[in-house]
């Protein structure tokens, strides 16, 4: 039997749209062995509403892997369990799409390196700023070039000041998300938006979390199009206080907010007092995806 355990991950810390993520410790797991059919059981609040058919995540990422390495079909058992919110930005499908990819590859001894994992999924994705973290863990910079394609990826310090996530009680889907963006920005706008996310990167090497925290609070990507989707957006950026800075995870309706120590227990009291959602202290998952035969 193959055992999965797959972190979250939260994507663009602001400014860093489609190329920055970072890996938390909320879980996908699975619990893995090959059967004559499919059988795919649900463990957990979050996956109570998925059916076992074709259309699941798991058994459609684990066709399209069959089909693209030429592979004999094969079915599997799967037991899973997940802590990780459905659609709700913290990257419940690329988990899916991770965890797909080390069934076939330890069940057809594929071998793949976690750069050729991290590459594969990206090509599919479109973009690394999920699925790295997942697989590589902690906070990851990435590139995927569609017309070479070809991935970059290296790992940034990780954040060392608590972290909470507020996660709102509605969904929003990524599909959404995507269509309230422009189809093009002004150059100075964009001029801006790359020097903003440049401040973001050398802050984090800095370990300079108050410049960081202002960075991500100043995107133009993706945040000034996406907010009126999310109703907790302002009421997060109104409730905290001091050296405590929020942003987007992915393309939402979870926010994230990086807090300075000394701020952090005043403004987590402060954000449980919100209506309609949850308030999580999490941690920066520094390992990555793991799997085993048990």
């Amino acid at each position: 039997m193959l055992y999965i355990k797959v972190p979250a991950s939260t994507s663009n810390l602001g400014p860093g749209f489609d190329s920055l993520g970072m890996a938390v410790n909320l879980y996908l797991e699975l619990e893995v062995s090959e059967s004559d059919v499919w059988n795919i059981q649900h463990f957990g609040e979050e996956l109570a509403g998925l059916e076992n058919n074709e259309e699941h995540y798991i058994r459609k990422y684990c066709s399209y892997f069959m089909e693209k390495f030429n592979l004999q079909t094969k079915s599997f058992s799967v037991v899973m369990h997940t802590d990780i919110p459905l659609a709700r930005g913290l990257g419940s499908s690329g988990s899916a799409l991770i965890a797909s990819l080390e069934i076939i590859d330890y069940f057809y001894d594929l071998n793949l390196s976690k750069e050729e994992k991290v590459s594969l999924l990206s090509e599919i994705e479109g973009h690394p700023d999920n699925v790295a973290p997942s697989v590589l863990g902690g906070v990851v910079v990435g590139y995927y070039n569609a017309h070479l394609n070809t991935t970059s990826t290296l790992q940034v310090p990780v954040i060392e000041w608590p972290i909470m996530v507020v996660i709102p009680d509605y969904e929003l889907k990524t599909s959404e998300a995507r269509e309230a963006l422009p189809a093009s920005l002004q150059y100075s706008k964009a001029v801006e938006a790359g020097a903003i996310g440049n401040m973001l990167i050398a802050a984090l090497y800095a370990k300079d979390y108050v410049t960081a925290g202002q960075m991500m609070m100043q995107d133009v990507y993706h945040e000034p199009y996406r907010k009126h989707l999310v109703p907790h957006y302002e009421m997060v950026r109104a409730a905290i206080t001091g050296d405590c800075y929020a942003f987007l995870s992915g393309a939402g309706p979870s926010i994230f907010v990086v807090c300075h120590p000394d701020h952090f227990n005043e403004n987590f009291k402060q954000l449980n007092q919100l209506q309609n959602c949850e308030v999580k202290h999490i941690q920066v998952d520094v390992n990555g995806v793991i799997a085993y035969e048990k």
